[in-house]
């Protein structure tokens, strides 16, 4: 009995521990790879949105170094950013839709002062603080934990000029 030429040849590749490494290996980059451009996309509008705010404050806010910014949404869209202008100067620069505010820091309170203020009619500490835009104006957002009750937050606007509560909302946190 002879043999075919393909029986005594056949041989099934055997998957060794140095190709499984490789193969594991080689997955691995792949979920790392596929997962940086996940977050680089979806990040990428808000990016967009960030990028031309800066843009714009620097040319429209004549700010020549960009400290921070924020988009700030509450019954309007706006990118508060702060920095510097050609002197040294500190402004906030508030981006509404069809207009930009310019409110230098000197002559408003800042996140310390406002602190500051919300700590001596408050027991608590705030969870956030942040400018804001609020009945067509600047203003200070400071969100907390309502005093008389644990399970509720308040959130509160602030006057971005003297500090003065213009609003308080009661949230329930369920």
């Amino acid at each position: 009995m002879n043999r075919g030429r393909s029986e005594g040849k056949r041989v099934l590749p055997s998957l060794t521990p140095g190709r499984w490494l490789v193969i594991v290996a080689g997955f691995v980059v792949f979920v790392a790879v596929s997962f940086v451009l996940f977050i680089s996309s979806a990040d990428s509008e808000y990016r967009k949105a960030e990028n031309q705010a800066i843009r714009v404050a620097k040319e429209q806010g004549e700010l020549v170094k960009v400290l921070d910014s924020d988009r700030h949404t509450w019954q309007e869209t706006v990118w508060i950013v702060t920095g510097e202008d050609a002197g040294g100067e500190q402004w906030t620069v508030f981006e509404l839709e069809n207009e930009v505010v310019r409110k230098k820091a000197s002559e408003n309170l800042n996140e310390r002062q406002m602190l500051d203020k919300f700590a001596a009619a408050h027991t608590g500490k705030p969870i956030r603080i942040m400018p804001a835009w609020f009945n067509g104006q600047p203003a200070w957002e400071i969100r907390y934990w309502n005093e008389s009750s644990e399970d509720r937050q308040s959130l509160d606007f602030y006057s971005f000029e003297d500090g003065s509560l213009i609003r308080t909302y009661v949230l329930s946190i369920q």
